[in-house]
């Protein structure tokens, strides 16, 4: 349904950034709706209900089952594996952005776990300081200053761009699945994955359905995430917050300000 480790990654970065802006989300996600950053509104909604109700209906009941039936220790196994597959494709983007240390930490974070995690069964980069980057072709195209074009939900997948459609071709043939032989093996590896994915992203999804417009929050914070990265981690949070089209703060008053304080004292 999503690609392990991208999918609704920008969520919790957002949930920060709602956090920092108080009570002013009220009206924010209503005003985004008719955003003309989002001309395929039309087309993305469905796809988005289309890929909920997938979830809801087909991928929840199957990952309950599987935590139902695996040990942790095995999930995580089978968790780290599929982080580790991931690596080729991040550090490759690593590279192609010009992210010279980036992409040397997210190269020996990858050989390491082969190596001595005995294919990525064990994680112990991590132990080594060795961090994990999140990375696309999509944000490649964004260093090189390519622009996002409309935003896309696409059906099964999530959250996309045009700019960022070349890079699904990309984690296809860096992927292991692709040089499979046998078709069995590729679809077991390939359903694997999914109910990995669907296992992993499981809070994150939560927090989407419990937003007030989810469709709204999504979109947001998949654009700003692919923003962050874009930018480095430098974006401000007057940024952020333009992004998420919330209303600014209004300025607060010394009466105001009184009135918070006596509140806060009596509610401790």
């Amino acid at each position: 349904m999503m690609r392990s480790g991208a999918y609704l990654s920008g969520v919790i970065l957002s949930l920060g950034i709602l956090t920092l802006s108080g009570c002013a989300t009220a009206n924010g996600p209503q005003g985004a709706v008719k955003s003309p950053a989002d001309p395929l509104a039309a087309i993305n909604r469905p796809m988005f209900h289309l890929n909920m109700g997938l979830y809801d209906y087909v991928l929840e009941p199957v990952t309950t089952g599987y935590k139902a039936v695996t040990p942790d220790f095995v999930r995580e196994g089978v968790s780290n594996v599929f982080a580790n597959v991931d690596m080729p494709y991040i550090f490759i983007n690593d590279f192609l952005q010009g992210r010279g240390q980036q992409g040397m930490e997210d190269l020996s974070r990858f050989l390491v776990n082969s190596v001595f995690g005995l294919g990525g069964l064990f994680n112990v980069a991590s132990k080594l300081d060795l961090p994990r980057h999140d990375n696309s072709l999509g944000v490649t195209l964004g260093v090189w200053g390519v622009p996002q074009g409309p935003y896309l939900v696409l059906p099964f997948y999530g959250p996309s761009s045009l700019r960022s459609l070349p890079g699904l071709a990309m984690t296809i043939f860096v992927g292991p699945a692709y040089y499979l032989t046998s078709a069995p093996a590729q679809y077991a590896l390939t359903g694997m994955g999914i109910i990995n994915t669907g296992y992993i992203d499981e809070p994150k999804i939560r927090m989407v359905q419990d937003a007030v417009n989810p469709y709204v929050f999504m979109r947001n914070a998949w654009e700003q995430h692919e923003q962050y990265l874009i930018s480095g981690g430098t974006v401000s949070k007057n940024q952020l917050l333009e992004g998420l089209q919330l209303p600014p703060p209004a300025a607060s008053t010394p009466d105001q300000v009184t009135q918070s304080h006596e509140s806060k004292k009596g509610n401790p």
